[in-house]
């Protein structure tokens, strides 16, 4: 069995796939606005933890933008690179698989340095049932970013 990242690539392929019914383009067509630039202290969060979390709680009300301002890499926010429309998008994939009653976080540094740490987030009544998400987070410029979500428990194996 091999673990599945969530990250722009495999979202790309998600989307593919996904179908969206035309009340579910209007919303997002609505949602995602123009092509505004903001700081940098607009995204991100001031911790790993604080990333994890509000990345969940905004999963489960919808909140796609704020998913997107807390998604990408050490470089940068992912809507630099894809845009805010196709990151939106997204969004709302994740938010459908991430949808839970409750969660509890776990934090674990990993080896390649202080500005990566992988949080494990335990959640509580997700479609699937109940199941842990690892997260790792990157930092951009004192910001945290989620930079991957590994999704293999909340989509099930295989590509």
């Amino acid at each position: 069995m091999t673990t599945r990242w969530m990250t722009m690539a495999r979202l790309t392929a998600a989307m593919r796939g996904f179908r969206l019914l035309p009340f579910g383009l209007t919303v997002l067509g609505c949602a995602s606005g123009g092509t505004q630039l903001y700081e940098d202290s607009a995204y991100g969060a001031d911790s790993p933890e604080a990333a994890v979390t509000r990345f969940l709680e905004a999963a489960n009300q919808s909140e796609y933008r704020v998913m997107a301002n807390l998604f990408g890499t050490g470089s940068g926010p992912a809507e630099r690179k894809w845009g805010r429309a196709e990151v939106e998008q997204r969004m709302f994939i994740l938010a459908a698989l991430l949808r839970h009653r409750s969660h509890e976080l776990r934090r674990l540094n990993l080896t390649e340095g202080p500005d990566r740490i992988r949080v494990f987030a335990d959640l509580v009544g997700t479609s699937r049932g109940d199941v842990t998400v690892p997260f790792i987070t990157v930092a951009f410029k004192n910001r945290w970013l989620i930079e991957q979500i590994v999704t293999e428990t909340l989509a099930g194996n295989g590509e």
